[in-house]
C-alpha cells in the first residue's frame, strides 16, 4: 500500500485551474521527485498535501487517513514535514532556536499556554537538534545567529527544521535553489542520506534535472497543472510528451 494517495485533485484559483484530476502514488521508502516548468502546479500541489489550500474536487491520504480534513498544524503531526522554496528562518534567533521550531508538535498544551518547555523536554529538543545539525554537517553552528549566514547554511538549517518534526514523509520545494554546483552535490548527497540513514519517505520539487535523475526513484512530470509523464528517471527523460513540452516541436526535426 502506498504511503501518500493522490486522487483525481483539482484546484482552481478564480478561473485559472492550477491543477486538473492530479493522480498518483508515493511509496514509503521512495525519493520522488516533481518537475515542470513554472507554474505547472507544483508548488500548489504541495500546498495542497499540508493543508494551506484546499482543492475543490479529489482525495490526499497518507497512510490511509483523509489530510483534506485535517489542519497544517495537525498534517505535522501525522508525520508530514515540509521544507519552502524561500527561506522561512528567523533572523535574530540561534540556528539551533530556528530548528527547534520544527520541534512545536511535541510541546504539550500546558507548557504552550505557559509559553514554556520545562529543562528536560529542552534539553532532549536540542539533543536532538545538534544530532540533526552533525547529519547534515553543520555541527558548529548552533549558537550562530541565522541573520548574516551563508545562502547554504540557511537551506540547511530549513532542512534540519523539518528533520526535528520526526516526519515519516519530508516535503522538499526546491532544496537546490539558489546553490551552486558544489552546494547542489551535497543536497543531492543528503537528500539520499535522508532516506537511506533516517528512513524518511521524499517528495522533493527541483528544477535542476541532474539532481533529480541523480537521486529520484520515480519522477512525476506536471503541464499546466496535468501529468504528462510518471516513471523512471530513464523512461521520463525519453517520454516523447516531455521531451515535446521542454524541448518544444523542434525536437521532431
Amino acid at each position: 500500500m502506498a504511503e501518500l494517495n493522490i486522487q483525481n485533485v483539482h484546484m482552481q484559483f478564480s478561473g485559472v485551474v492550477a491543477l486538473d484530476g492530479v493522480t498518483f502514488d508515493v511509496k514509503e521508502g521512495e525519493i520522488f521527485s516533481l518537475i515542470g516548468p513554472n507554474g505547472s502546479g507544483k508548488s500548489t500541489l504541495f500546498n495542497c498535501i499540508n493543508g494551506f489550500n484546499r482543492p475543490q474536487n479529489g482525495s490526499i491520504k497518507f497512510n490511509n487517513i483523509n489530510l483534506l480534513k485535517k489542519q497544517p498544524h495537525q498534517i505535522i503531526t501525522e508525520g508530514i514535514a515540509r521544507t519552502f522554496q524561500n527561506i522561512q528562518n528567523v533572523p535574530y534567533m540561534t540556528i539551533l532556536d530556528n530548528i527547534l521550531l520544527g520541534a512545536h508538535k511535541r510541546i504539550d498544551n500546558k507548557s504552550t499556554m505557559k509559553r514554556w518547555i520545562s529543562r528536560k523536554q529542552r534539553q532532549n529538543e536540542e539533543a536532538m537538534g545538534l544530532e540533526i545539525l552533525d547529519f547534515l554537517g553543520i555541527a558548529n553552528y548552533e549558537q550562530k545567529y541565522m541573520a548574516g549566514q551563508p545562502y547554504g547554511i540557511q537551506k540547511l538549517t530549513e532542512i534540519a527544521r523539518a528533520l526535528v518534526a520526526k516526519p515519516k514523509l519530508v516535503l522538499m520545494d526546491e532544496p537546490a535553489a539558489g546553490m551552486n554546483e558544489q552546494e547542489t552535490v551535497e543536497i543531492a548527497k543528503i537528500i539520499s542520506e535522508i532516506r537511506e540513514d533516517l528512513g524518511i519517505t521524499v517528495l522533493v520539487v527541483e528544477h535542476d534535472m541532474s539532481l533529480v535523475m541523480s537521486i529520484s526513484d520515480r519522477i512525476c512530470v506536471l503541464d499546466s497543472g496535468k501529468i504528462l509523464a510518471i516513471g523512471q528517471p530513464e523512461e521520463v527523460k525519453n517520454h516523447p510528451d516531455v521531451i515535446k513540452a521542454f524541448l518544444g516541436d523542434s525536437a521532431d526535426a
